[in-house]
């Protein structure tokens, strides 16, 4: 049995005999909204996909649906935007882990390629999953991400957010080039308050062309190797997460 499955692309039987063998899974979530001239709407939705899929091919584990829909607040009078809010949110993480558990799912990793929703996920694990289910969350975003951005050609934007820039356009060069419009791509370091944050400014408020960084930078390069940076993290939590919960993989050493 190879050591991932996709569960969107998986009949019945192979849903169940995976499970039976490795009773956890991952669900990528994004989100809807603006990403600058050059990328698409589903930016944080791709990029959670492939972020997954990487993690799972080097770990394991049932490989669910993408969720396109996040906290998208910050961007919600800007076109195209389809957000939930911090309640809907954490209601959609509960009932989502529940099913999962009343599939067989023992563990869950929840992998977000939206750095929004990292807040209510972790509010979703302490306050909705934790005691009525019992299900055994971890909250995902790509790992060492510092470390990382610290040999990036370009800043983050002041209040070190990333959106639209080197980073993102980098790894949408490697995932999905077809989908990026390179010559559109901008420098844009919009000016922001000090009480960014503090108040109810948004970055749809402050926003010139939607990108807060160095789009022009980006390289397919880069992105391919952030991605396996990263993925080799993740995996690796994942991977010690299912071991603290008993659950190591117990194929240990087969190819995917």
């Amino acid at each position: 049995m190879t050591r991932w499955l996709d569960a969107g692309d998986a009949k019945l039987p192979d849903v169940r005999a995976f499970l039976e063998s490795r009773p956890y899974a991952l669900l990528p979530v994004g989100a809807t909204e603006q990403h600058g001239p050059h990328l698409p709407l589903a930016t944080d939705t791709l990029l959670a996909e492939r972020f997954v899929r990487e993690i799972a091919e080097r770990s394991g584990g049932l490989v669910l649906p993408a969720l396109p829909f996040g906290y998208s607040w910050t961007w919600r009078d800007v076109p195209g935007t389809l957000t939930l809010s911090f309640d809907t949110y954490l209601s959609v993480m509960f009932d989502l882990a529940e099913s999962a558990q009343r599939s067989g799912v023992k563990a869950l990793a929840i992998v977000s390629g939206h750095d929004a929703n990292r807040r209510p996920i972790k509010y979703a694990i302490r306050e909705r999953i934790a005691d009525p289910l019992g299900l055994p969350v971890i909250n995902l975003f790509y790992p060492g991400l510092t470390e990382l951005l610290a040999e990036a050609d370009s800043p983050t934007w002041s209040h070190g957010m990333l959106h639209a820039e080197e980073f993102e356009t980098s790894l949408m060069l490697h995932h999905r080039p077809d989908l990026v419009r390179m010559g559109a791509a901008v420098r844009d370091y919009p000016d922001a308050p000090a009480t960014f944050d503090m108040t109810v400014t948004t970055m749809g408020d402050l926003m010139n062309t939607g990108v807060f960084g160095d789009a022009t930078v980006a390289t397919r390069d880069k992105g391919e190797r952030w991605l396996a940076r990263t993925a080799e993290r993740a995996a690796s939590l994942w991977t010690a997460f299912l071991s603290e919960q008993g659950l190591a993989d117990p194929h240990e050493g087969e190819t995917a």
